[in-house]
């Protein structure tokens, strides 16, 4: 498949709708320790109608149930309180989906009506280009949830950031049964363009929302797996097709090859978070032209050119990739792999948004590997799911943690300087203590 959404409501009143929310909800969501318990996340899908007295009995047990949008009322029906309703969907309809729950997660972008009634409720910020940008001073932490476009997807991430690694998917059909989008009626989305979409000669009758929702299923799910879920899915139709091929799936994607694809892709090349924060770097690290630098996975380079740009020190770039020098730069690289002993010395280190590509049994190596090269150095770390692997079927951020686990990994420094947001996190280190 290659479908692209577009967003049911125009920019300026999603934005619109975050500026008010956001400033009339002050409780948001933040991310948590993980912890044991369950979250049973339940969506709207017609096998959900099969699995109510499993969704029961892991009710018995103490688990959590998330129920997605019409879900709710749908559980209310039979005897269901949920703990949470969640939705996403920014259309003024959505307030006649609000069902009995005991806590309401009501996205940023959804319309102000659904605000008017309720109480406890908490907000949260679904992860979106200048998302930032309209959001108000907030004394508190909070974060951005990935998942994508659907609320099915953006569920996962958000029972993952309140600390849920248990994750029980139900409802998530992603295809019509007979003629029914979901185990109820809704109105709301009769006028769905439907689709056919054929898995290993099966057809199956789809939304294009749930379509896209089915295409972007592997992405989420290989990422929260890697992150240290467990998740279990218990429906029909599409979503099962999908499972089993994803069982049926090849090896990841060799982690050289994979980067030699990426940067083969001018998209890849738009953003250098370390041309972004070179003048950060070399402020804080106090950097002149004395100064030997290594810029521990340059990419584009462009961070090495900034850097010697203002301080005219002497830059040596290491990459895993021969190919993913913009054509301009012309210092040498070297290509290496960060996860062996390297060859190079220098005074200060520079790797800025490399150590999450970094596979997590490997962390602690590169770590040491670098530091071997250079009396300081200076990270920044992103805490955030990539989103680009999606071009080439892959995932880039493989060490996706808080703030918190990369702490410890600076044990055996001494941390010069740290700070960490919601999308970063800064350590300056000098060698062992």
């Amino acid at each position: 498949m290659d479908i692209e959404i577009i967003c049911n409501t125009d920019d300026a009143e999603l934005f619109g709708n975050i500026r008010l929310n956001s400033r009339s909800c002050q409780k948001w969501i933040k991310e948590l320790p993980a912890h044991d318990g369950h979250a049973v996340i339940v969506g709207g899908g017609p096998s959900i109608v099969d699995y109510l007295p499993i969704i029961e009995k892991r009710r018995e047990l103490g688990q959590k149930i998330f129920a997605l949008n019409g879900a709710a009322k749908f559980l209310n029906r039979h005897g269901i309180v949920p703990d949470y309703q969640i939705i996403l969907d920014a259309r003024p309809g959505n307030v006649d989906l609000v069902g009995d729950a005991k806590e309401y997660l009501f996205s940023s972008q959804c319309h102000p009506s659904l605000f008017n009634d309720e109480d406890n409720i908490t907000t949260w910020h679904p992860a979106m280009d200048d998302m930032e940008d309209h959001l108000p001073n907030h004394d508190q932490e909070y974060a951005l949830i990935g998942g994508g476009t659907t609320v099915g997807l953006s569920s996962m991430c958000l029972a993952y950031t309140m600390g849920y690694r248990k994750l029980h998917l139900f409802g998530y059909d992603c295809s019509h049964r007979h003629t029914m989008g979901h185990a109820y009626k809704q109105p709301m989305n009769d006028s769905d363009v439907l689709v056919k979409v054929t898995v290993d000669g099966k057809v199956f009758t789809s939304s294009l929302t749930m379509a896209r929702q089915a295409e972007l299923f592997p992405t989420v799910c290989n990422n929260l797996i890697d992150l240290g879920c467990i998740i279990t899915v218990d429906a029909t139709g599409l979503i099962m097709e999908v499972v089993r091929k994803m069982r049926e799936r090849p090896d990841l994607m060799p982690e050289q090859e994979k980067y030699q694809k990426m940067w083969d892709i001018p998209a890849y090349r738009n953003m250098s978070p370390g041309e972004l924060i070179a003048d950060y770097f070399v402020e804080l690290a106090k950097i002149d032209c004395n100064d030997k630098v290594i810029d521990f996975g340059c990419g584009t380079g462009r961070g090495s050119k900034r850097i010697h740009e203002l301080a005219k020190c002497n830059i040596q770039m290491v990459d895993f990739s021969d190919n993913c020098l913009d054509k301009d730069i012309k210092f040498k690289l070297t290509v290496a792999d960060l996860t062996q002993p390297i060859d190079l010395k220098a005074d200060v280190g520079y790797c800025t948004d490399v150590m999450e590509h970094i596979p997590t049994d490997d962390v602690d190596a590169v770590i040491k590997n670098i530091m071997q090269c250079v009396d300081r150095a200076f990270f920044q770390i992103s805490l955030l799911p990539d989103h680009m692997g999606q071009l080439i079927g892959q995932h880039l951020h493989v060490s996706v943690f808080p703030h918190e686990w990369w702490a410890s990994k600076f044990c055996d420094y001494e941390v010069i300087f740290s700070s960490h947001n919601t999308e970063n996190a800064i350590f300056y280190v000098k060698k062992e203590k």
